[in-house]
């Protein structure tokens, strides 16, 4: 511990803030426990903001073009348009409103909700680092550790993330052009989805 740190005490600490952590915040908060529930990004994990939800919205508004380009046969002639831009911004609307329930799902069941993120000090307390160089820190104590740090995509040896030609499911579901030519590298339901948003 710094001097002059603020230290709190939790009897039950989650690290990570989606689906398996808000659960299980959710539920002791429930069970009358003082939970602390410490988050780096925004809450829902991957699957709420990079992952499910984005692609199932992109997938709808893709699908309503695609309506419209096969009504020759009812008598719809048409050829949208479709405006990348604002169809990732209506995404992200979408994304943000669920999000913030969440958070407020779990300070309704007696969650506190950090933002940060928890590195391990010691057995039974973290340090959570509050945004970059000096922007605070302080110590959590605990009895009980949740550890739901979720997933992330993994970059293949030789095509790092870093060069702009290759991105991940993250970049690509907020990719405001469709490009000309793009190659799915995976056929999880993440790879299979964007597949079929960016062919439509």
């Amino acid at each position: 511990m710094v001097v002059g740190d603020v230290t709190t005490g939790t009897e039950v600490l989650v690290i990570g803030g989606g689906p398996a952590g808000y659960t299980a915040a959710i539920r002791a908060g429930q069970l009358d426990l003082d939970v602390t529930l410490v988050e780096r990004d925004a809450m829902g994990g991957v699957c709420l903001n990079h992952g499910c939800i984005p692609s199932k919205a992109l997938i709808s508004a893709t699908n309503v073009a695609e309506r419209a380009r096969e009504g020759e046969h009812i008598g719809i002639h048409a050829e949208p348009a479709v405006d990348m831009s604002a169809t990732v911004d209506w995404k992200d609307g979408i994304v943000s409103a669920l999000t913030d329930g969440v958070e407020r799902l779990c300070r309704a069941n007696g969650v506190t909700v950090m933002e940060g993120t928890a590195r391990f000090d010691g057995p039974d307390s973290v340090r959570v680092s509050h945004g970059g160089e000096g922007q605070g820190a302080e110590t959590v104590e605990f009895e009980h550790c949740v550890i739901a740090t979720g997933s992330r995509p993994t970059s293949i040896p030789g095509f790092d993330f870093a060069d702009e030609a290759v991105i991940s499911s993250r970049e690509a579901l907020a990719m405001e052009t469709v490009p000309d030519e793009l190659v799915v590298v995976g056929a999880g339901y993440i790879g299979m989805e964007l597949s079929g948003v960016f062919e439509k």
